[in-house]
């Protein structure tokens, strides 16, 4: 229980993470700031990545960590565009 519970609270970081640099690479993108933006794609790829390789060799019935990988990336999104990147 202890392990599935720092495990979604580590997803939820990830998450929120890899969606705040999406936003950010999307506003970087309009702004014409397209090295910067390649760096981010870099990160998130990587990102991306690591957390697809998790899920599949743990393809348990683990509904909390999906929510709240899919929670933090929807708080990611948020933040960034409540501070206006």
């Amino acid at each position: 229980m202890l392990a599935t519970i720092l495990q979604a609270i580590v997803y939820l970081f990830v998450g929120f993470i890899e969606m705040f640099l999406a936003t950010a690479r999307t506003s970087l993108i309009a702004k014409g700031k397209g090295v910067s933006a390649s760096a981010i794609v870099f990160l998130e790829n990587v990102l991306y990545f690591i957390v697809l390789y998790q899920l599949i060799n743990n393809l348990q019935n683990n509904w909390p960590v999906f929510i709240s990988y899919s929670l933090g990336g929807s708080l990611g999104t948020l933040v960034n565009l409540k501070k206006g990147v």
